[in-house]
C-alpha cells in the first residue's frame, strides 16, 4: 500500500471515529447548563493520543520507520486542518460565519497536529524497536 493511500485510510478512519463521537456527545453529555464540557474535550484528546500511538505502533512494526513517520505526518496535518474546516462549517450560524470561526480557531491547529503526530512518532519508534530481529522491513 502506498504511503498516500495508507495516510488517507487513517485520516478517513479517524474522521469517522470523530464524527461518531460528535454524534454521541448529546447522548453522553447532555447540555444542561450551556457551558463548556471539559470532560468531553479531554476524552477526544485522549482518544486521539491513544489511536495515534496504537496505530503508529502497528505501522512501525509492519514497515520501515521513515515510512511510518511520513504516513503519520500526513495524517496529523490533514486531520488537524480537516477538523478545523469541518467544525467551522458545522458550527457556523447567523451570528458567526465559517471564515470567522476558522480565523478564531486557527491557532489550535498546531495543538491538534501535536496530539496526533507526537504519540504517533513515539508509537512508530517503539513498534519498530520491538519488531522481531529477522524482519525484513
Amino acid at each position: 500500500m502506498s504511503l498516500a493511500v495508507a495516510a488517507l485510510a487513517r485520516v478517513v478512519a479517524m474522521g469517522a471515529a470523530l464524527a461518531a463521537y460528535y454524534a454521541a456527545i448529546p447522548l453522553l453529555f447532555p447540555d444542561d447548563g450551556g457551558g463548556a464540557n471539559i470532560g468531553a474535550g479531554l476524552i477526544v484528546f485522549g482518544a486521539l493520543v491513544l489511536i495515534s500511538f496504537g496505530w503508529a505502533f502497528v505501522d512501525g512494526a509492519a514497515r520501515d520507520l521513515s515510512g511510518a513517520i511520513i504516513i503519520w505526518a500526513i495524517v496529523a496535518a490533514a486531520f488537524s486542518v480537516g477538523w478545523l474546516l469541518v467544525r467551522a462549517v458545522i458550527e457556523a450560524d447567523a451570528s458567526t460565519s465559517a471564515s470567522e470561526l476558522i480565523r478564531h480557531d486557527l491557532g489550535g491547529v498546531p495543538f491538534t497536529l501535536g496530539l496526533v503526530l507526537v504519540p504517533a512518532v513515539v508509537g512508530a519508534v517503539v513498534g519498530g524497536a520491538l519488531r522481531p530481529a529477522g524482519s525484513s522491513h
